[in-house]
């Protein structure tokens, strides 16, 4: 999939993600855009990044989980808004997967398999049979058949599903760097972990966004990289 890249979770007030950006706009970076911003500013904080970080990509992870022509019709909404990668959620199914697969054109679709705040007793709560590493497999190539271009997914399985399923675009959130706190994260990394495994994608955002020097963070990153 070529050289690894960095996402940093912009998951911050707009203030302090205007700061962020300002820091970081030399370095070769993804932006990745979830509810805490998309929800209150919509599509004007895309541009609110694209102004402050032009050569960035963005990511705008929204986890579209609904019948298949409405998430259709969000799929090309954000097709239309420019952006590099959009998440679905796997557990919507075949017909989902596929029709959103069908409208995202030039973006790349990313399958969401399992959260990394679920552990193991999540498989329970579905009332599933399938061991966590089952149900991830499952999920991911579902999303896979159907065509999306890559997965979400765990430091812990990227290396069972590239295994398993062949090579494809690995986005793994969870990534904490040695010391940094887990968070409400329960199946975390570390970003030499992640790379080792098979990340393609490595997706930051609290260690970077708490940061007393997030240039540090973020160039320590891009240098495990290969940067």
């Amino acid at each position: 999939m070529g050289r690894p890249k960095l996402c940093v979770a912009l998951d911050a007030d707009l203030s302090e993600v205007q700061r962020l950006l300002d820091l970081l706009r030399d370095y070769p970076l993804i932006y990745k855009v979830g509810y805490k911003l998309f929800v209150p500013f919509g599509p004007a904080v895309l541009e609110k990044i694209r102004g402050r970080a032009p050569s960035s990509e963005l990511f705008l992870d929204l986890k579209l989980h609904d019948i298949p022509n409405t998430v259709k019709n969000g799929v090309e909404g954000a097709a239309a808004l420019g952006v590099n990668y959009l998440t679905v959620h796997a557990l919507g199914g075949r017909e989902m997967l596929e029709a959103a697969a069908a409208a995202k054109g030039p973006l790349k679709l990313l399958g969401v398999t399992l959260l990394t705040s679920h552990g193991p007793d999540y498989p329970n709560f579905l009332k599933s049979r399938l061991t966590k590493e089952g149900l991830v497999l499952r999920l991911a190539e579902e999303a896979l058949r159907a065509g999306c271009d890559g997965l979400v997914c765990s430091a812990e399985e990227v290396s069972l599903l590239k295994r398993e399923l062949g090579d494809f675009l690995a986005v793994v959130p969870g990534i904490r760097p040695a010391g940094a706190e887990a968070g409400d994260q329960k199946r975390v990394a570390t970003p030499e972990e992640a790379l080792e495994r098979g990340a393609d994608v490595l997706v930051v955002g609290r260690p970077i966004l708490r940061a007393e020097d997030p240039r540090r963070v973020v160039e320590g990153i891009l240098k495990l990289m290969g940067y």
